[in-house]
C-alpha cells in the first residue's frame, strides 16, 4: 500500500515539474483513456444483451408461427380465449413486445401462403390479440416508420379498417405517409379503393409505388378492376398516363385501345413508347401499317418499340420493312435490334438473316453473329417466347369452352 502511495506521489511529482499546459494535456489524456475503456466495456455488455435478446426474439417468433400454422390448419374454429390460452402456455405470457412478434408471425405465414387468410380461425387470431385496434391506435403515432409499418402490415394480411381511420393519412405533408397510405387504402378499402386515382391526378408515381400498385391491383383486385383507359384520358401527370397504360396493357383490357392509339400522337416521347409497347402486348396488330409509316419521323426510344411490337405482331407483312430499315440504321443498338427481329422474324426474315451473315464482314458481322448466339440474353426472343407459351395455354383453356375470341396475355409491361 505504502508503496502505490509513493508510485502516486512520485507521479503527481513528475506531473507538476512539467509546465501547466503539459499538465492539462496529460489529464486529458488520462481522463479520455478512462471514458475509452468505459465506453469499450458498456458497448461489449449492449452487443451481448442485444445479441441474447435477438436469439430470445427469434425463437419465439419461430414458437408462435408454429402456433399460428398449427390453429390456421385447423377445420374447426377455436374460441378467441383458448387462443391466447395457447399462445401463453405454448410460447410466453403476453407482453408489451408480443404484439409485435405476432404481427411479424402473422405476416411472415400469409406471405409464404395467402390462402391462410382463408382458415376459419385467422380472424379468431387477429380478435383475439385485438390487432385491428392496435393498428389503428399505431396510425396516430409520431413516427412516420411505424405510420409506414401500420400500412404494410394492413396491406400484406389484408385487413378492413374503417376509411376514416385511413383517410386522414392520405393527405398527409409527409411524402413517404401520403405514397404508403394510399397503397394500403387500395388494397383495404370496401367503399372505393380507386378514389385517388379520381381526386388526384397530379401525383408523381415513381417505379417503385408503380410495382407496389400493381401488387395491391393483382393481390385484391383482379377480379373487379376498374378501366384504366378513363385515367388515361383525364390525367394529365405523366407518370400516372404511363403507368395507367402499363395496367391496361398488363391486364388485357382490349376496350382500352383506342384510348391507346390515340397517344401515338402525344407529344412526350416516353408516352408514345408506353402506347407502342402497350398495343404489341394487346396484340393489336391492326395498328402495324401506322407503326412502318411513322418509324422514321419517331425517336430511337420509340423506334426500338416499333421494332419489337412488329415482331411480337408476327404478321409477315413488315418483312421488306425491317430489312429495309436494318439496311438504313446508322445507329449500332437501333441496327442490333433490327438484325435480331430479322433472325426471329420466321421464315423470310430468318432467311434474309442467313444470307447476309455470309456476305458481311467486320463490325456488321459480329453484330449478327452476336444475334445468333444463343447464350447471350435477348428480351425480344424471351417476349416471343413467352408469348408461344401463352398462346398453348391459351388454346388449351378454350378447347371445349365454345369460346372463339382472342383472350389477352397477361404480360408485364416494359420498364426500361
Amino acid at each position: 500500500m505504502n508503496t502505490a502511495i509513493s508510485y502516486i506521489d512520485y507521479l503527481f511529482i513528475t506531473i507538476s515539474a512539467y509546465p501547466m499546459v503539459i499538465q492539462i494535456a496529460i489529464f486529458f489524456i488520462f481522463a479520455n483513456s478512462l471514458l475509452g475503456i468505459f465506453l469499450m466495456v458498456y458497448m461489449v455488455r449492449i452487443r451481448r444483451k442485444k445479441g441474447k435478446m435477438d436469439v430470445r426474439i427469434e425463437h419465439t417468433l419461430s414458437k408462435t408461427e408454429d402456433l399460428f400454422l398449427d390453429l390456421m390448419l385447423q377445420d374447426e374454429p377455436i374460441p378467441t380465449y383458448e387462443i391466447i390460452e395457447k399462445f401463453e402456455r405454448d410460447v410466453e405470457k403476453l407482453n408489451a413486445q408480443s404484439i409485435d412478434i405476432i404481427l411479424i408471425a402473422l405476416e411472415n405465414l400469409i406471405l409464404k401462403n395467402r390462402d391462410l387468410r382463408k382458415s376459419v380461425n385467422f380472424m379468431p387470431i387477429i380478435e383475439s390479440f385485438d390487432i385491428l385496434n392496435i393498428l389503428e391506435g399505431n396510425m396516430g403515432n409520431f413516427s412516420t416508420k411505424r405510420k409506414l409499418e401500420v400500412f404494410q402490415t394492413l396491406s400484406n394480411l389484408k385487413l378492413t379498417v374503417s376509411d376514416s381511420k385511413i383517410l386522414p393519412h392520405t393527405y398527409s405533408k409527409q411524402k413517404s405517409v401520403k405514397k404508403g397510405s394510399r397503397t394500403s387504402y387500395v388494397a383495404v378499402s370496401k367503399n372505393d379503393p380507386f378514389k385517388f386515382f379520381e381526386t388526384n391526378r397530379e401525383t408523381d408515381l415513381n417505379e417503385w409505388d408503380q410495382i407496389s400498385l400493381m401488387q395491391q391491383f393483382e393481390t385484391h383486385h383482379k377480379n373487379n378492376l376498374p378501366d384504366f383507359s378513363k385515367w388515361i384520358k383525364y390525367t394529365k401527370q405523366k407518370s400516372q398516363i404511363i403507368f395507367f397504360v402499363r395496367m391496361t396493357a398488363h391486364f388485357g383490357q382490349k376496350n382500352s385501345i383506342d384510348t391507346i392509339t390515340d397517344l401515338l400522337n402525344h407529344d412526350d416521347h416516353q408516352i408514345r413508347k408506353e402506347a407502342i409497347l402497350a398495343l404489341g402486348q394487346l396484340d393489336y396488330n391492326t395498328i402495324e401499317a401506322k407503326l412502318m409509316r411513322i418509324f422514321h419521323s419517331q425517336p430511337e426510344i420509340c423506334q426500338k418499340a416499333i421494332i419489337l411490337t412488329i415482331t411480337m405482331f408476327q404478321t409477315g407483312s413488315a418483312f421488306d420493312f425491317l430489312k429495309e430499315s436494318y439496311e438504313g440504321a446508322a445507329n449500332t443498338d437501333t441496327k442490333l435490334l433490327l438484325a435480331e427481329s430479322l433472325y426471329l422474324y420466321k421464315p423470310k426474315g430468318l432467311q434474309y438473316f442467313r444470307n447476309i451473315i455470309q456476305k458481311e464482314d467486320g463490325f456488321d458481322k459480329v453484330i449478327l453473329q452476336h444475334v445468333e448466339n444463343p447464350l447471350i440474353k435477348s428480351e425480344l426472343r424471351e417476349m416471343l417466347e413467352k408469348k408461344h407459351v401463352d398462346s398453348k395455354t391459351k388454346t388449351k383453356r378454350l378447347v371445349g369452352s365454345g369460346l372463339d375470341n382472342d383472350l389477352p396475355n397477361l404480360k408485364p409491361a416494359l420498364i426500361n
